[in-house]
């Protein structure tokens, strides 16, 4: 897993560029730019916990036991592509947050953020 405060690293990450290109897209649309986006992580604290895709996604949860907890309740979760989603949780008055980025069908604690998202909140794209 790696934890990302900047959308620069994006660009960093090993998953497919169908993913990476989704993920940005998805980051900028609240913020209408680059600049925008990057002033406001930067302001905000705000965070992406990237789950990769060679992760031991069993021991990361050992070691990160909080994380999906603190996302059950999620403001929405995203289908990127190929399977990963984009999950996100405001912890901030003014809007900032965290983002958790993962892949559906790899873990059960995963899986049911998903399960949980479309019974609590809008239906997410499968």
């Amino acid at each position: 897993m790696k934890i990302l405060t900047s959308l620069e690293q994006i660009k960093h990450l090993n998953h497919p560029e169908t993913v990476k290109g989704a993920l940005m897209a998805e980051c900028l649309t609240p913020f209408g730019s680059f600049d925008a986006a990057e002033h406001f992580w930067h302001d905000y604290q705000t965070q992406l916990f990237a789950f990769m895709p060679e992760d031991n996604i069993e021991l990361v949860l050992e070691n990160v036991t909080y994380l999906t907890d603190s996302f059950e309740y999620s403001e929405f979760i995203t289908h990127l592509a190929d399977n990963w989603y984009l999950a996100l949780v405001i912890t901030t008055q003014a809007g900032g947050g965290n983002y958790l980025l993962f892949q559906g069908g790899v873990h059960s604690a995963l899986d049911k953020l998903l399960e949980s998202y479309k019974y609590n909140g809008e239906h997410y794209e499968p």
